[in-house]
């Protein structure tokens, strides 16, 4: 599915100071989604344990969304072949979720949202959003170019996690201070308040996108089920399968830890919120190491590097319940993912004609998202069953709590995908060949806190240079 000469004929048409307005935005954009994420999403899981939920149904939650979002996929698609517009589907889509994020703040402040409520509410907010995300790969593939994509999206990226961090940092503060209180569901409903504030932010942001021509191409059209059949012989449909199944066994066990951490373990509100907080922030740091990075050697060899680490991290929450070690397991996995998730993201624009990609990235997103529901269903069945230890012969392994039985299953699942997909994802663009020295240079210098000074439009800065 490759052509890149196609792919910067296409972007070229785009008048160059839209391009750069549009892309000024898209970091606003950005900034005021992670902020959604951070007051939002990331406490969507502590509000189901504060309603009571089970763990069955945190598992459940996790997974309902995501086969609205796998099928929305199609909507999509559909959508942008008939209406030949992608910027007004993602302005559509982004405002019908806010209204679902509105009913969720209002029934949290009168005490009306139940558990079943939460997981109903939240599986159209995630499919409304899902049924953006292929028109707006397709929008942003086309307002980017293939030579300066991975340094703009790291940078981008970078500094959307770093307001993230600052979202979540907040949102705990105030959950914290209303919990001491006794009135928690007071706190909940003014962090999710604060996310639909940034919400409509957002969507402002994107109505200011140019709404680059799009060109419908018949012969590049492709059905689902070609897309399937093409499979033992299609290298973007090796890497949808990787991505999948790592989403799978990553899911399997995502859900859990939240609930671990406040329920098992009895972190605070604001325990919780820092060893969310230093994830995002570590993530926020590795950004702009991993985005020249992957523009430099190709987003196969940051995916082959981080697939490597991914697997372990379940593991090392086996070796401690200290709250200290946890966030530095926080910190590790934080700089991992921001190499998987702006490589896999990018692998996307690279592989993809840009009259294939709205349909290709439908179809990544709708193997993605069914992985991620099986995934949460398979871990929610574990969830009610999971022993309190396990004995092989002589040696007995009892767990500080069952799920950590989650945790072990879900790390072996990452090891075996590894080893079967790995290996048959092939780099699409020309890049360097890393010597050992290179390699070893760059990645040293992912440091998680050092400093870097971020300009708000572009999310560029001038970092501090490091000794020689």
């Amino acid at each position: 599915m490759s052509g890149t000469d196609e792919k910067e004929q296409e972007s070229a048409r785009i008048p160059e100071a839209k391009r750069e307005k549009s892309l000024r935005f898209s970091v606003w954009d950005a900034s005021f989604y992670a902020a959604m994420v951070g007051f939002a999403e990331t406490y969507f899981i502590p509000l189901l344990v504060f309603l009571g939920a089970t763990n069955a149904q945190v598992g459940i939650y996790s997974a309902a969304p995501q086969l609205g979002i796998a099928f929305a996929q199609f909507l999509s698609i559909i959508l942008v072949d008939r209406y030949m517009v992608r910027k007004r589907i993602v302005v559509a889509t982004s405002s019908i979720q806010s209204i679902f994020l509105l009913a969720i703040t209002v029934l949290t402040f009168y005490n009306l949202l139940s558990p079943w409520t939460m997981i109903l509410l939240t599986m159209f907010y995630f499919a409304v959003n899902g049924a953006s995300l292929p028109a707006w790969n397709s929008l942003m593939g086309d307002l980017t170019t293939a030579e300066s994509r991975g340094k703009y999206f790291g940078r981008r990226n970078g500094l959307s996690q770093l307001i993230s961090f600052a979202a979540i940092f907040a949102g705990g503060l105030i959950l914290q201070q209303y919990d001491n209180r006794d009135n928690a569901r007071l706190g909940f409903t003014l962090v999710l308040a604060a996310a639909l504030l940034c919400r409509l932010g957002s969507i402002y942001s994107l109505s200011r996108h140019f709404e680059a021509p799009y060109r419908k191409d018949e012969d590049s059209y492709f059905s689902f089920w070609q897309f399937i059949k093409r499979t033992p012989q299609s290298n973007f449909a090796h890497f949808v399968l990787f991505v999948a199944f790592m989403s799978l066994s990553v899911q399997l066990a995502a859900p859990f830890f939240a609930v671990y951490m406040l329920r098992d373990l009895g972190f605070s509100y604001l325990q919780y919120t820092i060893a969310q907080g230093v994830f995002t922030a570590s993530q926020f740091m590795a950004m702009r190491k991993w985005g020249p990075f992957a523009d430099k050697y190709g987003n196969r060899l940051v995916l082959r590097i981080t697939s490597a680490i991914i697997p372990v991290v379940p593991l090392l929450w086996f070796l401690s319940v200290d709250f200290y070690f946890i966030v530095v397991i926080q910190i590790a996995a934080g700089l991992a993912w921001a190499g998987w998730s702006l490589a896999t993201a990018n692998f996307l624009f690279d592989a993809v004609t840009p009259p294939k990609r709205a349909r290709a990235a439908a179809y990544l997103n709708f193997f993605n998202s069914f992985g991620i529901c099986i995934g949460s269903l398979f871990g929610a069945a574990l969830a009610v069953s999971a022993p309190p230890a396990i004995a092989s012969g002589a040696v007995t392994i009892i767990y500080a709590s069952p799920l950590q039985h989650i945790f072990l299953i879900s790390s072996g699942l990452r090891f075996v995908f590894v080893f079967l997909f790995m290996a048959t994802v092939r780099e699409v663009r020309k890049v360097d060949q890393p010597v050992q020295r290179d390699m070893f240079t760059v990645l040293s210098h992912i440091r998680p806190f050092a400093g870097l000074r971020h300009d708000p439009y572009t999310g560029s800065g001038d970092q501090k240079k490091e000794p020689e």
